[in-house]
């Protein structure tokens, strides 16, 4: 914690790789349990994926008590069109109640039946009519409910806080809603998601998202085919909550253009992606064409959960003569992409156990690796 505290006042041109340990170690992970996700907001899903009164969705997020991993969380937009997060955990005998998404009327408990309202209150408890509570009253539904967890819509994301204290997430993001803000991204359109697990540490994939400049070498038969968008790369200073940097690309390229029916983007910006990060685990590649955001959360120092969601603009998408097709395409260059950063952010980790690991200095170019690196060690020492 002493290290990790010498490394949060450390000037960028001073900057260098967390210790080794910050990957490795157990006790880190527990720290960060307790100080990141047990406080900060971590991102759930997208408001488009819950469109009308009923839909729900299931997602794991990642624990904030130690000895656990992840913690599941239901969120449900309700009859009145509002959205609300609870625990995914019955307020009776403790069983998951929803598996994966739908649309549903009411929450049932698939054990004993209890049912609740979207808004988390119990309305039915079938043969509870000779029970007590704890405190000697007779049984009342309107006594029992759901836990609430924060929940804040920023961009069309969903988030959630299981801290009830917690500051409002929007403030802190007000720099990076000015600049992503422009490509409207809340009305793109969900086309795919999964959830995969790679073999390193989830700081590892946070930093290579993060990291502009390892596209020329590792990507250098996907984004850099048609041509290096390094040196149009402009990495700007990150705060306590985001980070971000911007590439702009050749007007002939393949991806990354906003489609002439797209009206809101006007000069680079048509061409301009968008490399973000909400700390601790939401990072996002925002472009005029499509959106690609994974969730991260570690299932222990050396392995990575990752919920990831590709959505398209809605005129992008309304163009294609064979939208399926096109879906196919953008998902099979992101395959392409992943095949090529897995093995060199699985050997990172690797090489951060060596015993004769060392770090280096810091390009320009990753500049946002060290926002996000103070960060952690700010928070966690």
């Amino acid at each position: 914690m002493r290290r990790l505290a010498e490394h949060a006042g450390l000037s960028f041109d001073r900057a260098v790789l967390l210790p080794p340990e910050a990957y490795t170690s157990a006790e880190m992970l527990d720290a960060e349990r307790t100080h990141l996700f047990a406080h900060e907001w971590l991102c759930a899903g997208r408001t488009a994926d819950l469109v009308n009164a009923g839909d729900y969705l299931t997602v794991d997020v990642p624990a904030g008590q130690l000895g656990a991993e992840h913690d599941s969380v239901i969120i449900v937009r309700d009859e009145q069109g509002e959205l609300g997060a609870f625990a995914n955990v019955c307020a009776h005998r403790c069983a998951t109640l929803l598996l994966g998404c739908g649309t549903a009327a009411r929450i049932t408990c698939p054990y004993h039946a209890w049912v609740y309202r979207l808004d988390g209150q119990l309305v039915a408890a079938p043969y509870m009519h000779r029970t007590v509570d704890a405190d000697g009253r007779p049984f009342n539904t309107s006594d029992h409910h759901l836990q609430r967890l924060l929940l804040e819509v920023w961009e069309g994301f969903v988030y959630v806080n299981a801290d009830p204290a917690a500051l409002p997430l929007g403030p802190r993001l007000e720099g990076l809603s000015a600049v992503v803000g422009r490509y409207r991204m809340a009305g793109y359109v969900p086309v795919a998601c999964g959830v995969d697990e790679w073999n390193t540490n989830w700081k590892c994939l946070a930093e290579n998202f993060m990291d502009a400049y390892h596209v020329f070498k590792v990507h250098r038969s996907t984004f850099a085919t048609d041509g290096d968008s390094t040196a149009n790369t402009t990495v700007y200073p990150g705060t306590d909550a985001y980070a971000y940097h911007l590439a702009v690309d050749d007007p002939a390229s393949s991806h990354g253009i906003a489609h002439a029916d797209n009206v809101v983007l006007d000069g680079t910006w048509r061409r301009t992606t968008a490399l973000a990060a909400v700390f601790p685990s939401h990072v996002m590649q925002i472009q005029a064409d499509w959106l690609w955001y994974l969730a991260l959360s570690p299932v222990g120092t050396d392995r990575v959960r990752i919920r990831w969601d590709v959505s398209v603009a809605p005129e992008q998408l309304a163009a294609q003569p064979d939208p399926r097709g096109y879906v196919a395409e953008v998902l099979g260059l992101l395959e392409r992409v992943n095949a090529e950063d897995r093995p060199v952010v699985e050997g990172v980790h690797r090489g951060l156990r060596n015993g004769n690991a060392q770090r280096g200095p810091f390009s320009y170019l990753e500049r946002n690796v060290y926002d996000f690196d103070r960060y952690v060690a700010q928070r966690v020492s």
